[in-house]
């Protein structure tokens, strides 16, 4: 397995606990809910090491891999606002907004700007 099928792996599940601890979030689950959101940032940090070792791989120089590892650390950095955020029952909407904005430039710059 590569490097950057480790990584895609690593985003997909964090992807995935992320929606888990929203729907326990949602379902009033406190307990499910902490330990989901804690293995959860373990795979952000899992997440931060495959990406910034692929950026190594990329090199400094190559500006959309830079672009999109701090695209990616923005995306992380929102997804822990929101869990957060709707647990203290505060408003979401404008976080959710730039979440989905973020997310399709990650997708973008990592499956079309970078592979070319």
């Amino acid at each position: 397995m590569d490097q950057v099928q480790v990584h895609v792996y690593s985003w997909t599940i964090t992807l995935i606990l992320f929606v888990i601890s929203l729907i326990l979030l949602k379902a009033n689950k406190p307990k499910p809910q902490k330990i989901f959101h804690m293995i959860l940032r373990l795979f952000y940090i899992i997440t931060l090491l495959t990406g910034i070792g692929l950026v190594f791989s990329y090199g400094f120089s190559n500006g959309a891999a830079l672009i999109k590892g701090a695209l990616a650390i923005i995306l992380l950095f929102l997804m822990e606002t929101i869990l957060v955020k709707s647990r203290d029952s505060e408003k979401v909407a404008i976080w959710w907004i730039v979440f989905i904005i973020d997310i399709v430039l990650v997708f973008y710059y990592g499956y079309v700007v970078l592979p070319g």
